[in-house]
């Protein structure tokens, strides 16, 4: 089994917080982590997958947490939201008696609706839940590397391209396989088998309460055009035409794939002297390229490459690592893009401690500042202007003319 780096980042919250929420998409390995990871730690495990178990939850959330002993884990909790308020009480109960630092790590809860549990745990748990967002395995957890947040750092990105390197065609073959970890665990597992049973699931247990019967035919053709415009900017009204409904069930199946973790949006960046020409849409991005592969009926790294979709599922892989470099530690960065009326365009912008860093995805090895013109609309920000880079195929770092430097995919 792939060590998760998560681990550690769930490890440090159970010291300091009573209750440890873990939220992420189905089978991105949240049950598989906390069994074997946790129970040597001294917990107890209990899932409401289990009919019995969910049963008592719900009907008697009280006795449920009197029989099971703490600390506990509690997987698949949104199923018995009864058990929030009763978690609360106990918690608050055991503050007064030992102490907020004795009562630290009493639960571990875990679930695959993130919407809906945060809504839940914030109504009972508020400043007594740590919240923490699982994702599918990471470059760094395959390569066994230790996890550190994305920042353009000339240092860190140096120590970390030593490690190993990524070419184009092992690149592709990775978005096409997708991470989920049960792929990795059984190298021989066909991918368009698991992301037919993948899919099929996701529809019966996650699908069947929100949408209707009689919408599924459209919902996965829309599911299959959403997965081809990976890394696009979301209009809801082109979406409307080529499904054939209306566009506010468009944007309540929007809400759906997010609420269940499918896909993520990303919000253009706005400041005052640019937000009258900035592209007010969302762009929005696949969590694993292999699901969205699969949709597409893209089955091999070759068709991949000399499709018109490399570009997007290169984009969506990239932004995908960065995004879980920060998540894996516990951090929910916030990541923008950049587009104006005058199709100026940045991949994705990085602010972060007030340091703003521009940032292209490209597949490819040789570029010059052509490249980066756009990166010159951000330059009257209020905040710090630090390193831009091109992250591309490339197998060591360079820079190019305007001080851009030109990345590997092993810097992330």
């Amino acid at each position: 089994m792939i060590k998760r780096n998560i681990e550690a980042t769930i490890e440090d919250a159970i010291n300091h917080f009573p209750v440890v929420l873990l939220t992420g998409p189905r089978q991105t390995g949240k049950s598989t982590l906390l069994y074997n990871s946790f129970l040597s730690k001294g917990y107890f495990y209990v899932s409401l997958d289990d009919p019995l178990e969910l049963v008592s939850a719900i009907s008697d959330p009280i006795t449920f947490l009197k029989i099971h002993q703490k600390p506990l884990i509690i997987d698949e909790i949104q199923k018995a939201p009864g058990l929030f308020l009763e978690i609360e009480k106990i918690v608050n109960e055991s503050r007064l008696k030992k102490g907020n630092k004795e009562s630290n790590g009493l639960y571990i809860l875990s679930g695959s609706e993130r919407k809906k549990l945060l809504e839940q745990s914030r109504e009972s748990l508020s400043g007594r839940v740590a919240i923490l967002d699982m994702n599918n395995l990471s470059l760094s957890e395959i390569y066994n590397r230790n996890n550190f947040p994305f920042t353009v750092d000339m240092d860190t990105i140096l120590s970390r391209t030593k490690n190993y390197f990524i070419d184009e065609k092992k690149a592709f073959e990775y978005i096409v396989r997708g991470f989920f970890p049960v792929l990795y665990d059984d190298i021989e597992m066909k991918n368009q088998l698991f992301y037919s049973s993948y899919l099929t699931t996701y529809l019966e247990k996650d699908l069947r309460e929100l949408i209707s019967i009689n919408d599924e035919v459209r919902f996965i053709n829309f599911m299959k055009i959403l997965a081809s415009n990976t890394g696009e900017e979301l209009t809801y009204d082109n979406y409307s035409k080529q499904v054939g409904v209306v566009t506010n069930t468009i944007k309540a199946w929007i809400s759906i794939l997010v609420k269940t973790g499918i896909i993520y949006l990303v919000e253009p960046y706005n400041e005052e002297s640019i937000v009258k020409r900035v592209v007010k849409r969302p762009k929005m991005y696949f969590f694993d390229t292999g699901l969205a592969a699969y949709l597409c009926g893209i089955d091999s790294y070759e068709t991949l490459q000399k499709s018109f979709l490399k570009g997007r599922f290169f984009e969506t892989f990239i932004f995908n690592e960065i995004r879980k470099s920060y998540r894996n530690d516990g951090l929910m960065q916030q990541f923008y893009y950049y587009r104006d009326s005058s199709q100026n365009e940045v991949d994705l912008i990085l602010l972060k401690d007030g340091t703003l860093s521009c940032i292209e995805i490209k597949t490819g090895q040789t570029f010059n500042s052509s490249y980066t013109k756009s990166f010159k609309k951000l330059m009257n920000t209020k905040y710090k202007i630090g390193k831009n880079a091109i992250i591309c195929t490339t197998d060591k770092v360079s820079v190019i003319s305007d001080g851009t430097l030109i990345l590997p995919i092993s810097s992330i």
